[in-house]
C-alpha cells in the first residue's frame, strides 16, 4: 500500500453527559491510482477521550450519507426527485479505538480518465446522527495515471464478496459494480442471483454496457422478486434517465466499531 493521503483535524464531540476529544481525519489510501481502479476516500474518527462514545452512521454511499464528497470535474447533478428512508445504527468506540467509514468515489463521479483531481470532503450533517460535530473541509488530491488497472486490483474485492463481515462482502460488491473491467463480466452477472448483491445488478450490468449484459439488465424487470429500488433503477437505466445513476439506495446494514 502506498504512503496515505490525509487531511487531519481535531474536533469536539458533545454528549448529553459531557465533551470528549474525537481525533478525525478524511485520506485517501495513496496518491495515485490506475484507470478504472477503485478509489476510497476514508473518514475516520478515533476516540481520545476516557470514555466510550456513542456514534450514529447511515451507509456512508446512500443519500443518507453523513458526507459530502465534490471533485474537481464534476458536473451539475441532475434534479432527480425519490422517497428515501434513511436508517442508522450505532456504533460504540471505546477509548483509543477508531471507526473508518469509507466512500466509493467511482460510484457517484467520473474518475475513469488520466489527469489531476481535488476532492473536497466534508460533513454534512452530524455524523453520529443527533450528536454534533465540527468538522473543516478537507482538501484532498490525486492523479488517475495513463495505465489501467490490473487483475491484482480488483482480487481483494473479489475475496470481499466471501468475507463472513456483510458489510465487506456489500462495500466489495459495489465497488466491483461501479469500476470491475470487462474480463470480470461473468462474476458481475451472477449479481442477479445474489439476494445479498442483486441491488447493485442494475449498475453493474448498465456499466458493462455488453450484449450479455444488456440482455441480463431487461431480464431483471422480468423477475418477480426484484425489489422496488433495483426495479426503477432498471427501468431508469433502460430508458437512459440520468437519474437511474443516482446513489439513493438505502441499505439496511448494521454498522459495528472496527
Amino acid at each position: 500500500m502506498g504512503a496515505r493521503v490525509a487531511a487531519a483535524v481535531v474536533l469536539i464531540f458533545s454528549s448529553g453527559i459531557g465533551a470528549a476529544q474525537v481525533a478525525a481525519e478524511f485520506y485517501l489510501e495513496k496518491a495515485n491510482y490506475a484507470i478504472g481502479e477503485p478509489i476510497f476516500v476514508n473518514f475516520q474518527a478515533a476516540n481520545e477521550g476516557t470514555k466510550p462514545l456513542t456514534l450514529y452512521s447511515a451507509d456512508p454511499n446512500s443519500d443518507c450519507s453523513a458526507f459530502h464528497i465534490t471533485i474537481s470535474n464534476d458536473r451539475p447533478a441532475p434534479s432527480c426527485t425519490r422517497a428515501i428512508n434513511c436508517r442508522s445504527s450505532t456504533i460504540v468506540l471505546q477509548p483509543k479505538e477508531k471507526h473508518v467509514e469509507r466512500i466509493l468515489l467511482n460510484l457517484a463521479h467520473n474518475v475513469s480518465s488520466a489527469g489531476e483531481y481535488s476532492v473536497k470532503a466534508e460533513v454534512a450533517t452530524a455524523f453520529a446522527y443527533g450528536s454534533k460535530i465540527a468538522l473543516k473541509p478537507a482538501a484532498l488530491h490525486f492523479q488517475v495515471d495513463q495505465h489501467l488497472a490490473q487483475p491484482e486490483v480488483f482480487q481483494p474485492l473479489l475475496d470481499q464478496l466471501r468475507s463472513s463481515n456483510p458489510i465487506e462482502r456489500v462495500e466489495g460488491a459495489r465497488a466491483l459494480a461501479s469500476a470491475a473491467p470487462l474480463s470480470l463480466q461473468d462474476t458481475l452477472l451472477k449479481f442477479a442471483d445474489n439476494l445479498e448483491f442483486r441491488k447493485f445488478a442494475p449498475l453493474a450490468f448498465h456499466r458493462l454496457n455488453t450484449q450479455r449484459s444488456m440482455k441480463a439488465l431487461k431480464d431483471l424487470l422480468d423477475r418477480p422478486d426484484l425489489d422496488t429500488f433495483e426495479f426503477f433503477q432498471t427501468r431508469g437505466y433502460l430508458a437512459h434517465d440520468e437519474c437511474a445513476d443516482a446513489p439513493w439506495m438505502n441499505l439496511d446494514i448494521t454498522h459495528t466499531g472496527r
